[in-house]
């Protein structure tokens, strides 16, 4: 119980502080300045901040909100996304534990908050990210081909903690009416036609289609909208996440970002008469962060309730 805990506190500081550095990357990507080796200053003043100006959340609480410096108003945007990515932590580290898959999927959730605030701001999705989603996505895959090949190895349970249920989304599903305990996962397509179980060919083919299944859609709104209807930054996003998910949640954090969407600009055209045009990246990536911690669950109790 200590340990938990201990683990819990230790996860959400680290969160925390990259939260930090998240601010960085959304302040500096659209303009294009280094975020590598120039050091942290202040926005209005430009006087450089000491370590002690920094610590995440608790420095804006000390300052008041205010720069130490020149007493210009922080942005209130530094201490939300530190406090977001050091919960979005603390959930991959209750949903897989330290796991490789806990790894990237705290990778994949940072990258997520700064492509939702960098379109919602600019209307583009920096490639970049895109890019780091792609690698993540990649380490991924791989994992699920290791927890698969060394089933019984003793490095399994950090290579990838919970292969079956992220191996395949419906697996739950099988093993609750079928009684499956032999560690061969099944889809419902393969238990409905007795296929055999989870194998390194069933993976990549599984996140190869989530690759260009939406993406691949969304290419062809670009082509046929010639970039009016979508962006390509967004099938670039889809593309990665989707390597990363694979089909099925990728399918499912389409459906999710477009309703979600859908109902909340339409709330602020009515509301605060937001222009039509809407950036569709933060709820792209609403339904992609949803989808990599709880789509697992998600589709299980929606087959459960249909039968």
């Amino acid at each position: 119980m200590i340990e938990t805990v201990i683990g819990y506190v230790v996860v959400v500081l680290f969160g925390l502080c990259v939260g930090s550095f998240l601010n960085v990357l959304i302040y500096r990507i659209p303009k294009h300045e280094d975020f590598v080796k120039s050091r942290s200053h202040c926005m209005s003043c430009g006087h450089e901040l000491a370590w002690y100006d920094m610590f995440p959340v608790f420095s804006y609480i000390f300052l008041r909100g205010k720069c130490r410096y020149c007493g210009a108003k922080l942005s209130i945007q530094y201490p939300l996304i530190e406090a977001a990515n050091g919960a979005l932590w603390g959930l991959c580290f209750y949903r897989y534990g330290f796991s490789m898959m806990g790894i990237v999927t705290a990778g994949l959730l940072s990258a997520l908050v700064v492509i939702a605030v960098i379109d919602e701001r600019t209307m583009e999705i920096p490639f970049g990210l895109n890019v780091f989603i792609f690698v993540l996505a990649v380490i991924k895959v791989a994992s699920e081909i290791i927890s698969v090949v060394m089933k019984n190895s003793t490095v399994y349970a950090f290579v990838y903690q919970t292969s079956g249920d992220e191996v395949d989304p419906i697996l739950k599903f099988i093993r609750f009416v079928g009684d499956n305990d032999t560690g061969h996962f099944r889809s419902l397509v393969d238990a409905l036609i007795g296929g055999e179980g989870i194998t390194v060919l069933h993976i990549v083919v599984t996140h190869l289609i989530g690759f260009v299944i939406v993406s691949g859609v969304m290419l062809l709104l670009i082509i046929i909208s010639r970039g009016h209807w979508i962006g390509g930054g967004d099938a670039k996003l889809m593309a990665a996440a989707g390597l990363f998910l694979g089909w099925k949640l990728i399918i499912l954090s389409l459906f999710l970002g477009c309703i979600v969407g859908t109902v909340v600009h339409l709330i602020r055209m009515k509301v605060s008469g937001a222009d039509r045009q809407l950036a569709m990246g933060p709820y792209l990536a609403l339904g992609i962060g949803v989808n990599a911690l709880f789509g697992v669950d998600l589709i299980f109790a929606y087959v459960s309730a249909l039968g």
